[in-house]
Parts: C-alpha cells; sequence; structure tokens
C-alpha cells in the first residue's frame, strides 16, 4: 500500500505493494485528484441519496456537503477509484464508521458502502 498526503490534507493512496503496479494506476489517482472535488460532490449526492427515504432536498444536500469531509482518495488494482468521507459532525455515522463511494474508470458511481 502506498500512501501520500495530498493538497488539504486528503491522503492519496494506491492499494498495491508492487512498484509496477503503482505505476500502471498512479495515472487514475492523479487524475482523481485533479477532479477530487467534483468526484466529492457526485459522491456526497450519492451517500445522501443512499441513505434517505424521500428525494434529498438542496438543503439536505448542502448539508451533508458541509459535514461529509473527504478524508482518502485511493485506487484500487481495477482502476476503480474509492472516495473514503469523514462524518465531521458525528450526527450522521456511528464513531468508527465512514462512507465510501466507489467510482469505475469511466468515473461512474457504482457503490456506496459503510465502512468501519
Amino acid at each position: 500500500m502506498i500512501t501520500y498526503e495530498g493538497p488539504g490534507g486528503v491522503v492519496l493512496l494506491i492499494d498495491t505493494e508492487d512498484p509496477a503496479e503503482a505505476e500502471r494506476l498512479a495515472p487514475r489517482l492523479r487524475r482523481a485528484a485533479e477532479q477530487r472535488e467534483e468526484l466529492a460532490r457526485r459522491a456526497v449526492e450519492a451517500v445522501v441519496r443512499r441513505f434517505s427515504v424521500e428525494p434529498p432536498t438542496a438543503e439536505d444536500l448542502a448539508e451533508a456537503g458541509a459535514d461529509l469531509v473527504l478524508d482518502t482518495i485511493e485506487v484500487d488494482g481495477e482502476g476503480e477509484v474509492i472516495l473514503h468521507f469523514t462524518d465531521s459532525c458525528g450526527k450522521h455515522l456511528l464513531d468508527g464508521y465512514w462512507p465510501a463511494v466507489r467510482f469505475d474508470e469511466r468515473d461512474a458511481v457504482v457503490d456506496v458502502t459503510i465502512e468501519a
């Protein structure tokens, strides 16, 4: 696992110990880091939609955008990007849990999970 703390304190992570694999995945991680604001916005929206009973309001999305702080951008061996968030106010998730959103190689959201 290769990690680097990038701009704004966001951890950049490549999930491999193989230098050749890391080199292959580095451009994908770079692209995700460059697009982090847009990906984070879309990821927060996906989290809210996934766990809301009713369609979220603009206020719901704005509140979640303020409360969920991007913590880590990870790229896995398949080239998928996973954004991990911190619940900065502690009112959305139990302590020790965080939302993660997985994007495919075309940056489409493919999964939203809660991790521990």
